[in-house]
């Protein structure tokens, strides 16, 4: 094809110029016999002209042509109409379109400026305007809970804490924290203003997929709308402990009844006299462990011991100490007294500051939690550990393991005040702090925050298996686009079909399973809307006119005129009827 001229039926080329050679080939045969004669090659050329202005016609030739595109007008949820009328009143016969979630918009073909109303365009749609000169002039303010943020997953005995903001609360409504059976756990008042940040707790006593929700009502009692908080509740992994004291104290006491009521193994061992010790098991079977030792050692994910006990380690014991946590992976925890917090750097590898407090507020509670008067000294490579906005305790990682220590004194006093709630989320959470995470071999992650039925759902895997084939709960495979960089990695998208719980796993690992939960339509369609419209100021930023745009050009294949073909036909044939004619 020559540059800039195309053929409409240029697919049809072959057949229809081998019908012309055909056609030409045929009259030249007619005609042979007067091939000795001036006339006849005349007449070639004229018949040649004729067939070749009829393959034209056939094939519709066709030139680029310059066109300037205009402007439109995308309407998106949540768009004002007082807006749209502003802007219809300046331009009169400007495009309008309606925006539909996964449609692709037909206005985009001949527009070059859009104005964009409204909450925005989804963030998987936003393709459809590159190379588009985009006015966003966003929509009205949505309104309900724009914003819920809650664990997804958690361990037994764990907080579950929901944190949300509402925006135009109506003062007199009441939001509800209900469980999965409907059952109240938590509530709080909305009060009038432009927006109200809200804090709503529980602890959830199974485990599980459960879906909680925030239902709000108002002041009649009436439902005024509900959002499901869908939650994977995991069973915890029962601990093996090894405490060691050298002395009873109500500390140790309650410590260790509260980790033997929560299914952990434990072996306590009090030292009576120089050598008589006392021993308790929780949970296990009897072995008294008299000596440290690699293989007395070995299995404990966890071992405390008092401050006194520790310091009574002999050279060898610490070095048996110090490699089991290295190699292991097992936690130390040392229960610290007054003394402990003025050793040595060759004693211990903490080190404090005096703060001079002695308690602190904790938890929301009112009434004070006793603490030794100091701080922890950050250093390299020290962690804190800290629960509330408060930092209770701090850990200092030993390759595999990890040596840690806490400025809470007395905690005891919490369950003798009878707010064993807050005792035991404070000793979970260390726990779970102290103790090494198990490894995983598959590890997944939701990249779309709110799934819904019929859009697309991205997630990660990071797996060591080769080649990994996903599967649905109904046993339809996911592609998967490996990672250029680490091998390890793939994406995957899928479209979900209908709301609630859904699954994916690996078909070679029948155990790695991944839980998400798909929200239906009507549900968290403020922090959607809310989502959308921060997407949307990101990608086009806000105008606050119509703004000016350059206009751009699209270059299509405008046809030539059939005319042009036909008349040089109907001259050359009607030549070709008469020359006969005239000729005699």
């Amino acid at each position: 094809m020559i540059d800039g001229l195309s053929f409409l039926n240029w697919k049809f080329f072959w057949p229809f110029f081998m019908g012309s050679m055909l056609l030409w080939g045929t009259f030249i045969w007619k005609e042979w016999p007067q091939r000795k004669e001036r006339r006849f090659w005349v007449k070639l050329v004229v018949s040649f002209i004729g067939i070749a202005s009829l393959l034209l016609m056939a094939l519709k030739p066709a030139h680029q042509k310059e066109a300037f595109l205009g402007r439109g007008i995308v309407l998106t949820e949540g768009h004002r109409p007082e807006q749209l009328d502003s802007i219809r009143s300046i331009f009169r016969r400007i495009k309008m379109e309606s925006y539909i979630p996964g449609k692709t918009l037909a206005l985009l073909e001949t527009t070059d400026s859009l104005f964009v109303l409204g909450h925005g365009i989804e963030p998987f749609d936003v393709w459809q305007f590159k190379g588009k000169s985009v006015n966003f002039l966003g929509g009205g303010k949505p309104e309900g809970l724009v914003d819920i943020a809650h664990e997804n997953e958690l361990l037994l005995g764990d907080k579950l804490s929901i944190r949300a903001r509402y925006n135009n609360p109506k003062s007199g409504h009441w939001l509800i924290l209900n469980d999965s059976g409907g059952n109240g756990l938590d509530s709080i008042p909305l009060e009038d203003g432009t927006d109200q940040y809200i804090e709503l707790g529980t602890n959830p006593k199974a485990s599980g997929q459960f879906v909680y929700s925030l239902v709000e009502k108002d002041a009649d009692g009436s439902l005024v709308g509900t959002e499901p908080l869908p939650i994977k509740v995991h069973p915890r992994e029962p601990l093996k402990i090894w405490m060691v004291t050298n002395f009873p104290t109500f500390e140790t006491k309650y410590l260790k009844n509260f980790l033997a009521e929560n299914g952990h193994s434990v072996l306590a061992r009090t030292q009576l006299t120089k050598d008589r010790f006392k021993f308790e098991y929780f949970n296990r079977e009897a072995s008294p462990i008299y000596q440290i030792t690699p293989k007395a050692l070995e299995g404990f994910d966890l071992i405390i011991m008092d401050t006194d006990s520790y310091l009574g380690l002999g050279t060898s014991s610490r070095a048996i100490l110090e490699e089991t946590i290295r190699e292991q992976g097992t936690g130390l925890f040392i229960q610290p007294n007054t003394s402990f917090f003025k050793l040595s750097q060759r004693q211990s590898p903490f080190r404090f500051l005096v703060d001079g407090k002695s308690d602190f507020t904790f938890g929301g509670i009112t009434q004070s939690l006793k603490k030794y008067p100091y701080s922890f000294q950050h250093r390299f490579p020290l962690q804190p550990i800290i629960l509330d906005s408060v930092e209770i305790s701090a850990y200092i990682p030993m390759e595999k393991g990890k040596m840690a220590t806490s400025v809470l004194q007395d905690t005891y006093h919490l369950i003798l005040n009878g707010n064993q709630d807050l005792y035991a989320r404070i000793w979970t959470h260390l726990l779970n702090e102290f103790v090494r995470q198990q490894e995983v071999e598959t590890e997944w992650q939701a990249l779309t925050d709110i799934p819904r039925p019929n859009q697309p759902f991205g997630f990660q895997l990071r797996t060591n298996v080769e080649s990994p084939k996903v599967e649905t709960d109904r046993g339809m495979g996911i592609p998967l686009l490996q990672d250029f960089s680490v091998s390890t990695l793939w994406n995957g998208t899928r479209y979900p079909r209908c709301a609630g719980w859904s699954q994916l796993g690996i078909s070679a690992d029948s155990l790695s399973r991944f839980s998400y939960y798909v929200f239906d339509t009507n549900e968290r369609k403020a922090m959607t809307q809310q989502n959308v419209l921060e997407a949307n100021l990101r990608q086009f930023g806000q105008h606050g006119g119509f703004g000016k745009v350059k206009p751009l050009t699209s270059k299509d294949h405008a046809p030539i005129s059939p005319f042009w073909f036909f008349v040089p036909f109907v001259l050359c044939m009607g030549w070709l009827w008469l020359e006969p004619k005239l000729f005699h």
